[in-house]
């Protein structure tokens, strides 16, 4: 563990989600995990504990989760993005001009809910955490392009599954049913994939450390997280076959360079970059998520 109690890890996986019930589907509900799998097999009552009370609802169940925001940094961003999205009409993620919910009896539509998302994504303080949406609905990918809202999509991540659901046609417990298990595995081989490049990226960073002493490529410090003492935060380019390596805080200032250049503003927190060596573009918060995960490892 490290040695280091004021250092924050990123988690490996956090997201709000954004469930609808199959049999009754105008009936929503918002949440956030870290393991959507598990989260949607509590509230289908598939485990016995966990689940919101109001999605055990009589007539509700099952519920397909349809789509959902990840790539957050902590549990309280997470939380912070959820509560935005149930309470959109006052939040302050949201200006008061450009809200699609006025009121607290409004916002009921999935065409609402959706132009929501976009617009807290596109608020500075989500937009520099480099979100992702993943979708897993033909009908909500129909939706998000329709942008009933006009509140456009140009900023952000957004990415449909394959084999996406399509629209179920029978309302008989049976197929309600199989669309539900189909829906999980939806979720579930996603978050696998997830979880999996994930380690994957890991444990080659970490086998990289094990060669010892590894120059910095900017400022050329020598760089050994497994000897010294007082280990500074390291951080790798995310291409295969590139082998830069540098102090996170030299890479963070030329991001904050680069991003001044380009923009004209000066950012406190980057958001993305290129690889000095290879020129890849690099987000800064998955940058900062291995490298936080690695010092914790060594």
């Amino acid at each position: 563990m490290t040695d280091n109690p004021n250092l924050h890890v990123f988690p490996e996986f956090y997201c709000s989600y954004l469930l609808r019930s199959i049999p009754k589907r105008l009936s929503y509900y918002i949440g956030s995990t870290p393991n959507p799998v598990r989260r949607l097999r509590q509230h289908n009552g598939l485990l016995t504990k966990g689940g919101a009370y109001r999605t055990k609802r009589e007539g509700t169940r099952p519920w397909e989760l349809v789509v959902f925001v990840y790539g957050f940094p902590s549990k309280i961003a997470a939380l912070q993005f959820e509560h935005a999205w149930q309470h959109s009409y006052k939040t302050r993620f949201i200006a008061a001009d450009k809200r699609v919910v006025k009121n607290k009896t409004s916002g009921r539509s999935i065409h609402q809910k959706i132009a929501v998302v976009k617009l807290l994504l596109s608020h500075p303080f989500f937009a520099v955490m480099n979100l992702t949406v993943q979708i897993f609905s033909e009908e909500i990918h129909n939706i998000w392009m329709q942008d009933k809202f006009k509140v456009g999509t140009a900023a952000v991540n957004f990415q449909v599954t394959q084999n996406a659901s399509t629209e179920l046609y029978e309302d008989n417990d049976e197929d309600i049913v199989e669309y539900a298990m189909q829906n999980l595995k939806l979720i579930e081989v996603f978050y696998e994939e997830v979880i999996q490049k994930y380690k994957k990226y890991l444990d080659r960073y970490q086998e990289r450390l094990t060669y010892g002493q590894l120059p910095c490529n900017i400022c050329g410090k020598k760089l050994n997280a497994i000897e010294d003492d007082h280990k500074t935060l390291v951080c790798f380019c995310i291409s295969d076959v590139c082998n830069f390596i540098s102090c996170l805080e030299c890479l963070y200032y030329l991001f904050v360079s680069g991003e001044e250049v380009e923009t004209g503003n000066k950012p406190i927190i980057p958001t993305k970059g290129q690889c000095p060596t290879c020129s890849v573009e690099m987000s800064w918060s998955n940058i900062v998520k291995y490298s936080t995960k690695i010092y914790e490892k060594t």
